[in-house]
């Protein structure tokens, strides 16, 4: 697996966690370390949505590592540095999340609902939003899937969305 490390975290309140030790990633060209006393959320999943999707599971080094992903992006926009500069796309910060958590086992319908989580997010975010308008008809075929999914549970067919999604 690409990360070199555990995950060592201490909880510090306000649903915040701090890194006691550095979280290393290994890719194909590149290695990314999340250092000591970097602060995360892990994933950032509204609470309405905790029964299918908790902010601690399979994905949390992938929730570390986009958080980290996701400040460096903030502090480059605040410094004036262009995102094309920059060594980690805003949209490549967010499939190395994707990545990171079909490494990590996490299933195929999960990972692209928080994939499509995070890109929705990126809309929000001035510096995540570059590239956006390439994944747009990707987010909204993933968008159907999810509101077909939030419908049938909601009718009572949460049987259905567990068949469908392996939840």
């Amino acid at each position: 697996m690409p990360f070199k490390t555990a995950l060592s975290l201490a909880y510090s309140g306000g649903g915040e966690y701090v890194l006691t030790a550095p979280l290393v990633y290994e890719g194909a060209t590149d290695t990314i370390e999340v250092p000591t006393g970097f602060v995360t959320d892990l994933a950032s999943v509204p609470r309405l949505f905790w029964a299918l999707l908790p902010p601690h599971g399979a994905y949390e080094r992938s929730a570390v590592l986009h958080d980290y992903g996701c400040a460096e992006l903030s502090s480059a926009r605040r410094l004036g540095i262009p995102a094309s500069l920059l060594r980690v796309s805003p949209r490549d910060v967010d499939g190395l999340f994707r990545r990171c958590c079909r490494e990590a086992g996490v299933s195929l319908p999960a990972r692209w609902v928080l994939w499509w989580g995070v890109r929705l997010g990126a809309l929000a975010n001035p510096a995540r939003r570059a590239g956006i308008w390439r994944d747009l008809p990707v987010m909204a075929a993933v968008g159907a899937v999810v509101l077909a999914a939030a419908t049938a549970s909601l009718l009572g067919l949460g049987w259905v969305v567990q068949a469908v999604m392996g939840w």
